[in-house]
């Protein structure tokens, strides 16, 4: 019998308080799309061989420098730690996609085979237009698959979604509906992703001007010294080096488009988790494609936007519901202001760049994906490439202590020796207690 989706963040010690109030504010609206999402009763946990010990599976996917999956590799080949404790690899089946012949006396039905792909737009990172070319992208990528594959949609922060289905004509037709929806920085002082994170750093720089004491006695003492150190003075000297009172106005400005990123932030962090909560009742393995132009956290830990360690708990909500997460990373950063009459440098336009998506990568990382970087156009690579390293996995019969089955997230590591060769597995496994 078909059960209920749980409400997303159901699950305890999966946030922090403020970050579940943060979570759980920003998507609200999402709660009918997840619910859509919610097919199946059977939740989807770690699957469970019996034979004269009891193993569990963990699905790995091992790929060449181009993406394509490498067979004929035996269980002695893969290195396989649970919290840093080596397991044995019992079994190591590979797995390929296998498309359909239309052969009427095939006994196999449709449902065993082709894999389940769940597209997550995140429109609330793109300006309007921005997401034109790689929903262009995406529309291809569902004519690319194979007639059994499923594949359905969650669109956020609108709260669209279409559950997997073999019919693409619903999935293509609401992708062309997808609008972007993130708020552009307006900027008087032309200040870019990297100086908004510098500024709000600045309460805990003591050459900071905010400092009370900052040349209190002697106004000229040390002062190029101090323009190097911050940000704030720097800009100035660039943008209104005449107003005594610009400082003051650059750092306002700063916070208050530090608080718009934040938010947009939460916006994003809370449709992730909502449909990473939907795909645990939808059982069997799932490969999520996201398509963003980026989630901006900072890199430094005194600066904003903070979002703590929420990829690591995401990233054990994917391990729960069976998923792997790649990231199509569309890059709008160019299309911010420059900081200079002559334009950014390049080092300036990499940590923009790392900004916005250094987090999507670690996230995609922990999942058992990867971020794909698109600079300009459709990603029709980015998508070819995920089409390719799905096509086939390696599904392991590891061998657990008694102390893992406990039904709590435990750190997960597999590596194969052999050279060249990428592994990709997520970072965390849940293991249900014996029955």
């Amino acid at each position: 019998m078909a059960e209920r989706c749980q409400p997303p963040f159901g699950g305890k010690d999966q946030v922090t308080t403020r970050q579940r109030r943060s979570l759980v504010a920003s998507s609200a609206p999402l709660a009918a799309a997840v619910a859509a999402l919610c097919v199946a009763a059977v939740s989807a946990q770690q699957t469970v061989f019996r034979s004269k010990v009891d193993v569990i599976a963990v699905d790995v996917q091992v790929v060449d420098g181009e993406g394509y999956p490498i067979g004929r590799i035996g269980p002695e080949a893969f290195n396989v730690t649970i919290n840093g404790q080596r397991r044995k690899v019992v079994s190591a089946q590979f797995v390929a996609q296998q498309p359909a012949n239309n052969d009427p006396a095939d006994p196999t039905p449709p449902e065993g085979r082709g894999r389940t792909f769940v597209l997550a737009i995140d429109s609330g990172s793109f300006e309007v237009g921005a997401e034109r070319a790689p929903i262009q992208g995406a529309q291809t990528f569902v004519q690319h698959l194979d007639p059994t594959d499923r594949v359905g949609i969650f669109v956020y922060p609108a709260g669209t979604s279409i559950s997997p289905t073999t019919q693409r004509n619903p999935i293509t037709i609401l992708l062309g509906r997808v609008v972007g929806q993130k708020d552009p920085l307006r900027t008087h002082y032309n200040l870019r992703p990297w100086e908004i994170v510098d500024i709000t750093a600045q309460t805990s720089n003591p050459n900071s001007f905010l400092t009370a004491a900052r040349n209190a006695t002697n106004p000229t003492a040390d002062g190029g010294t101090q323009m190097e150190l911050d940000p704030v003075l720097k800009i100035q000297a660039r943008e209104c080096p005449e107003d005594l009172d610009c400082p003051a106005k650059i750092y306002a400005e700063g916070i208050q488009l530090a608080t718009q990123l934040e938010r947009q932030v939460q916006t994003s962090l809370g449709g992730l988790e909502a449909l990473l909560r939907a795909l645990e009742k939808i059982p069997g393995r799932k490969s999520v494609v996201l398509v963003s132009a980026g989630l901006l956290v900072s890199d430094r830990s005194d600066g904003r936007p903070d979002v703590g360690d929420i990829a690591r708990v995401m990233g054990q909500s994917a391990a729960r519901a069976n998923a792997t997460v790649y990231t199509v990373h569309i890059d709008t950063t160019l299309g911010v202001g420059p900081p200079s009459r002559k334009g950014p440098g390049s080092s300036e336009m990499a940590r923009d760049r790392a900004l916005y998506g250094n987090w999507l990568s670690d996230f995609s990382q922990s999942a058992g994906g990867r971020l794909i970087y698109v600079p300009v156009g459709t990603a029709d690579f980015a998508f070819d490439r995920i089409l390719r390293e799905t096509s086939a996995y390696y599904l392991l019969g590891v061998e657990p202590a008694p102390a893992d089955r406990d039904g709590q997230p435990r750190k997960l590591g597999v590596k194969v020796n052999r050279k060249g060769l990428s592994v990709r597995s997520r970072q965390w496994v849940v293991i249900p207690p014996k029955s």
